[in-house]
């Protein structure tokens, strides 16, 4: 019974198959190769990719060492661009170059991904004679991004200095990112001392913000990359 059953199921393929014009078989056949090229490619592609991205972070950070600064700024976007939690390291290090332009980009990479380990070697640059200004304004912005609660001492130290209006304005700004109730009473009094009706409306909000992200309503500081990634894998793990 069960050959005359194996014998029949062969003869009905057989009689489908050979009923196919030979057009109709070719494309099957091409249809049947085109789906296993396609699975082997994509396995293929899935390989490379992997080694692909670990042998770019490798030449990546073997360009920062390079003469050119063109060379250098360029490894720092490839870095930054990547979003790989082992590139915080480095692009914390391309922060003490000697271009200017591959110490902004790095800083402002830094600050995109919000990396905390970060904050105290950007803090630092605030406070060094031979960095420019315009340097230490991006130090600001990217430490306001970060959100690191480590940061509003140093800026409070740093709006003690004689600055300009715009330097003021900013670091306030990156005061209220990352301040908490101890920086309240600082902000309160340039509210009511500055000079400036613009710098005391801006220190006034800034109050503002800050009691209001002490409420209950209050969501935490966005941690560093690595630690997303950690947490990210964390919970992965649990699930499986």
């Amino acid at each position: 019974m069960l050959l005359r059953q194996s014998v029949f199921s062969f003869l009905v393929l057989s009689c489908c198959w050979l009923a196919l014009p030979p057009l109709g078989q070719a494309q099957f056949l091409s249809q049947g190769e085109r789906i296993g090229s396609q699975m082997t490619g994509d396995r293929a592609r899935d390989r490379v990719d992997r080694k692909k991205k670990g042998a770019n972070i490798t030449e990546w950070v073997r360009r920062l060492n390079n003469d050119r600064p063109e060379t250098r700024l360029e490894a720092v976007k490839s870095l930054g661009d990547s979003k790989d939690p082992e590139v915080i390291a480095h692009l914390v290090n391309a922060t003490a170059d000697i271009d200017i332009r591959v110490k902004i980009k790095a800083i402002e990479y830094l600050g995109n991904l919000r990396a905390t380990d970060a904050t105290p070697v950007l803090a630092q640059q605030l406070f060094l004679r031979n960095t420019h200004m315009g340097v230490k304004k991006k130090v600001l912005i990217a430490l306001g991004k970060i959100g690191d609660p480590r940061g509003a001492e140093p800026i409070i130290e740093f709006l003690r200095r004689d600055l300009d209006e715009n330097a003021k304005g900013i670091a306030i700004y990156a005061l209220r990112d990352v301040g908490n109730e101890q920086v309240l009473v600082f902000l309160d009094n340039i509210a009511a001392d500055d000079s400036s009706q613009p710098i005391k409306q801006l220190a006034a909000r800034a109050a503002t913000d800050i009691r209001n992200r002490l409420s209950p309503e209050y969501e935490p500081v966005i941690p560093t990359y690595i630690q997303q990634v950690e947490l990210r894998n964390q919970a992965e793990q649990g699930r499986q």
